[in-house]
């Protein structure tokens, strides 16, 4: 995935941007690193939703031997 025109960065990884004391390229990687497991984070929440709508019975936790 890649962010679109619409992505919004969250406040806390702002702040740690602004806040860290490194060169100009460790900030862009670093915030290319924190981008990445956003929008990771977010798919993975879609893809749990979607599942569930569809009724899928896998879930996270362990399954019960049958």
């Amino acid at each position: 995935m890649t962010p679109d025109k619409n992505y919004r960065m969250s406040s806390t990884i702002k702040t740690m941007i602004t806040l860290m004391k490194a060169s100009k390229e460790d900030k862009n990687h670093f915030k290319r690193m924190m981008i990445d497991a956003q929008l990771c984070e977010e798919s993975a929440r879609r893809a749990a939703l979607k599942s569930k709508d569809h009724g899928d019975s896998k879930g996270r936790g362990a399954v019960a031997p049958e």
